[in-house]
């Protein structure tokens, strides 16, 4: 098996278009709440203290953070090391983002709008720039040339998190029983992928896997508006599939409210480069 076979089954069952700028808008509002939740606070720290334990993270690190959102991690770098940038291509995310900077005061802390696919590390400067460049879970990070690029801009180490595994139950059962539909889940192949690419390339990926279970609540509203943004990653709906959807939302709250229970199992993947 060549590069080119995990090239190809890595994009096997994605989305062929990384979801764009609006999607992201539209649920940034909700990430940034969420950040403040004891599951993602739980999640930072375990990172965090990851990265300063395996000295990938220290003092003295220039710190690059793609697809940031709105900036929880890019924060916490920031008050451990010399600088983070953070960047995403969603102007409401950076918003918050930028927010959270003034409230810290955190003046080594820089967000720039970019989508990663289309940066040019030499008219950035930013070729072999940084000690520890990061890709939390961030779908930009989708082909060989974008993980080149990622690697191209780090000086000493990589980092990437990606689902191996992952269910939804309220988002599962809208794809599979409501809407009969096959589900679309690349997680367990991409990971896959990406550590045999990298060891084609030369390197010595290691990888960490961390199971997660997390509850996440929201109004109907919310919950449909979620649920349909990300169907529409893959096909669009009809107004018959919207009223389904709908029917089944209401059918399952509880004073207005759906609960859903996720539960993962995320591969850290990071080298020395």
């Amino acid at each position: 098996m060549d590069m080119q076979y995990f090239e190809d089954l890595w994009s096997e069952g994605r989305p062929s278009d990384v979801p764009a700028e609006g999607y992201w808008n539209n649920r940034a509002d909700y990430f940034s709440k969420s950040a403040h939740s004891n599951s993602t606070r739980e999640r930072v720290d375990k990172i965090l203290a990851f990265l300063l334990e395996t000295n990938m993270l220290s003092k003295d690190s220039d710190v690059l953070d793609i697809g940031c959102g709105p900036g929880y991690f890019s924060r916490e770098f920031a008050k451990k090391a010399n600088l983070a940038i953070g960047i995403d291509l969603s102007d409401r995310m950076l918003e918050h983002a930028a927010k959270g900077a003034i409230a810290y005061n955190l003046q080594n802390l820089q967000f720039k709008k970019s989508d990663w696919e289309n940066v040019i590390l030499a008219e950035e400067n930013w070729y072999k720039k940084f000690d520890l460049v990061t890709a939390i879970n961030c779908p930009g990070i989708r082909n060989l040339d974008t993980l080149q690029k990622m690697i191209d801009a780090s000086r000493k180490y990589c980092f990437l998190t990606s689902f191996a595994s992952r269910t939804d139950s309220v988002k599962d059962c809208i794809t599979n029983q409501v809407l009969r539909q096959k589900g679309h889940s690349f997680t367990g192949i991409g990971v896959y992928s990406i550590i045999n690419i990298l060891w084609l390339m030369g390197y010595y990926p290691n990888v960490t896997y961390v199971d997660s279970e997390w509850i996440r609540t929201r109004t109907e509203e919310e919950a449909f508006n979620y649920y349909c943004s990300c169907i529409r990653t893959h096909a669009p709906l009809t107004e018959e599939q919207n009223k389904s959807i709908k029917a089944y939302l209401k059918e399952i709250s509880e004073a207005g409210m759906v609960e859903e229970i996720i539960r993962s199992k995320t591969a850290w993947i990071y080298w020395h480069v």
